[in-house]
């Protein structure tokens, strides 16, 4: 090969390493470039991932049970339904937020003074004081300038009170981050999933608006039909089965005065296997009632209005405390019934019933037998919540608020009677 053709094939090669360099250096800077871009990707991507507070305060009891609940499956909730690109942080507190307050605007303000020095961003206040607003029972209250809300159980009715009250946080922080507009109103096809979720525990709802210089909000229910589901949440929240053992000095009376009819009263082996269904119906209701009425007045339950403004509240309060006790009356009856049964299968002998009867027993004979014994001890049971301090009738017949409530009103009469003769 002659130097002139090795100089060129030289030449040519040396130009294409120059371009494999400079497409080797090109790749490596595009590379290192895509990594920068990615490293700032994920690094703008974490700091939207903003986090965001919720807090729930509650009342103690059924409040507390359900904020409790809540801890669990609420956060991923929030993150599905309003969005993921925010952490979700849930805190509870159980505390009473004011004792004296009825005026829902008045307990929306204690709410929003008791979480100023949280660091919560959204503030849900859960409690079982019934609230109304003119004649509709309020199911919540939002106060979109402070960033809280309030929610009252009994408004939500006595059933499925945790997925109920888990939907409306939902749509209700939604409401007060601005995600967007919670859309309680009845009738609203609202757009987003929550609405969806949440429409068939929260219908029917209309939308008020309060306060001219807050951005608020309160959603309140259908007069008649709220009322019902009002007073039947009232009922719920003071948990009417608590009554059997919260009353011991009754359940005592009712089970021993049971226990001896059934045991050494041949007339009452008669009787019950004499009187039909409908007569042992008619004795339990109105061993119940009496033992009802017997509660009410020995223990000063019966409110009374001061004016014709509080006659309708006071009539919602005295309907939930007739019904809670007699439920819980009936609960204690029930159980009775069942040990007083197993305590007559197990305790006369065939023969000696039969000798009584004039034919072997059945069944059937032992069971009205218990039926009969409970229904008349239940009298008894009447004398023996006598026994049992007003304090103690309070804690088992009514849930914490409503305790709170009665002792505010109770304070408040010996405060206007009598000066005390202490100095």
């Amino acid at each position: 090969m002659d130097p002139a053709h090795r100089c060129q094939r030289d030449r040519h090669r040396d130009r294409q390493w120059d371009r494999h360099r400079e497409s080797a250096a090109r790749s490596e800077e595009e590379y290192m470039t895509d990594l920068d871009q990615q490293a700032a990707s994920g690094s703008t991507t974490e700091d939207r991932r903003r986090t965001l507070v919720v807090g729930l305060l509650a009342d103690p009891d059924t409040p507390a049970e359900i904020a409790a609940e809540l801890v669990d499956d609420l956060p991923d909730m929030l993150g599905a339904q309003i969005g993921s690109d925010i952490v979700w942080e849930l805190r509870t507190m159980t505390l009473p937020v004011t004792a004296s307050a009825q005026d829902p605007e008045e307990v929306l303000g204690a709410v929003a003074d008791r979480i100023a020095d949280t660091g919560w961003d959204v503030g849900v206040y859960i409690t079982d004081l019934p609230m109304q607003y003119e004649d509709r029972p309020i199911v919540a209250d939002l106060d979109h300038d402070r960033r809280v809300a309030s929610l009252s159980l009994p408004g939500f009715g006595p059933f499925l009170q945790h997925q109920k009250v888990r939907n409306a946080v939902v749509r209700l922080v939604a409401d007060l981050t601005g995600t967007t507009d919670a859309g309680l109103e009845r009738g609203q096809d609202h757009p987003s999933r929550i609405g969806r979720v949440s429409a068939r525990y929260l219908h029917p709802v209309r939308v008020v608006d309060i306060g001219d210089d807050r951005h608020t909000r309160r959603y309140v229910t259908t007069p008649w039909r709220g009322r019902a589901r009002l007073l039947a949440g009232m009922v719920r929240t003071n948990q009417p089965w608590r009554l059997v053992l919260g009353m011991r000095s009754a359940l005592a009376a009712v089970l021993g005065t049971s226990a001896y009819l059934t045991i050494t009263s041949t007339t009452v082996w008669l009787l019950s296997t004499q009187l039909g269904t409908g007569k042992l119906v008619l004795t339990t209701v109105v061993s119940v009632a009496l033992m009802v009425a017997w509660i009410i007045c020995a223990h000063h339950l019966w409110e009374r209005a001061d004016d014709d403004g509080e006659r309708e509240e006071t009539l919602l309060y005295n309907a939930s405390t007739v019904l809670t006790l007699s439920i819980g009356v009936l609960v204690m009856a029930a159980a009775v019934y069942v040990l007083t049964f197993l305590g007559s299968l197990f305790l006369l002998e065939p023969s000696v019933l039969g000798s009584s009867l004039g034919r072997p027993p059945e069944l059937a004979d032992h069971l009205m037998l218990a039926w009969l014994a409970t229904g008349l001890a239940t009298v008894a049971g009447a004398l023996g919540s006598g026994l049992d301090s007003e304090e103690a009738v309070r804690r088992a017949a009514y849930g914490y608020r409503e305790r709170q409530r009665r002792d505010g009103i109770g304070q408040d009469d010996r405060a206007s009677g009598a000066p005390s003769s202490s100095s």
